[in-house]
């Protein structure tokens, strides 16, 4: 669980060094939705005959949002662990993803795991998307890839894990979302890795794995990459006008050959979901 040798401090201060807001120019709304309501059924009754997931009564509950989102969490935790997938998928959405689980049972990775809780959100009506976050370090291969999700009941966004099984919250306990997150390192303030219920047992939980998560967060918190398409079937289908915006610090020069797209430095256009 050794994350280059290097400890919180040290990719904290990486991230400080960067002036924050990136930009202020006037926000630009790019998204564009995708989300079918031939789909969502299909969703709901493909889950309720195959996984006994009963999308249409989870929605239905008097639960709220972040209740509901992490009980979706838990399901994709608790049916798929994290592991390197076995073989690749042309098709990566949720019914795809889940039939692989079925038959190659030891796991998949992060992104799999966004997109395949990303469509089941979708499904019973939370807006959502999977977010990209990497490493300052363009020699580090490594990524993490989560769900940022809508709180109406707070009107604010928050961040949810179900391949890592966490999230994280301010001192107060409300989830945060992935800017909070990045603003709360910048500013020397400390945040707080919670495991999903179910999951408190596990490494996550511990405080060996609570120190990592800090530590891995503060490494991946340096850009971020996320489609401009808000819905399903988006690692599936090639969409028109679709394409991937990155938001990267000012001067900062990464590979666009893994997301090509739009390119900026304005914090407030890329979060305006």
């Amino acid at each position: 669980m050794e994350i280059n040798n290097k400890d919180f401090v040290q990719y904290a201060k990486i991230i400080q060094n960067v002036k924050l807001p990136y930009n202020d120019q006037k926000s630009k709304r790019l998204h564009r939705e995708a989300i079918s309501k031939l789909k969502t059924k299909l969703i709901k009754n493909f889950f309720k005959s195959e996984a006994n997931l009963d999308l249409e009564s989870i929605e239905m509950s008097t639960e709220t949002t972040w209740e509901k989102a992490v009980r979706l969490a838990i399901f994709v935790a608790t049916n798929i662990p994290h592991d390197n997938q076995k073989k690749g998928l042309r098709r990566k959405n949720a019914i795809n993803l889940w039939k692989y689980s079925r038959r190659i049972p030891t796991g998949f990775n992060c992104r799999w795991h966004a997109i395949l809780l990303s469509e089941l959100l979708l499904a019973i009506g939370i807006k959502n998307c999977f977010v990209t976050c990497l490493p300052e370090d363009s020699n580090d291969k490594d990524c993490h890839v989560v769900n940022l999700l809508w709180l109406p009941e707070t009107e604010s966004w928050a961040m949810i894990d179900s391949d890592m099984t966490e999230y994280i919250v301010d001192e107060n306990e409300k989830p945060l979302s992935l800017k909070e997150m990045r603003e709360y390192i910048n500013t020397n303030r400390e945040f707080f890795v919670r495991a999903l219920p179910g999951f408190e047992a596990s490494w996550i939980a511990s405080n060996e794995g609570i120190e990592y998560m800090k530590c891995y967060w503060a490494k991946n918190l340096y850009w971020f990459a996320r489609h401009t398409t808000y819905g399903y079937n988006l690692e599936s289908t090639h969409r028109i006008g679709d394409s991937y915006i990155c938001l990267v610090p000012q001067g900062y020069h990464y590979d666009n050959r893994k997301f090509s797209g739009i390119e900026t430095t304005n914090d407030v256009a890329f979060w305006d979901l």
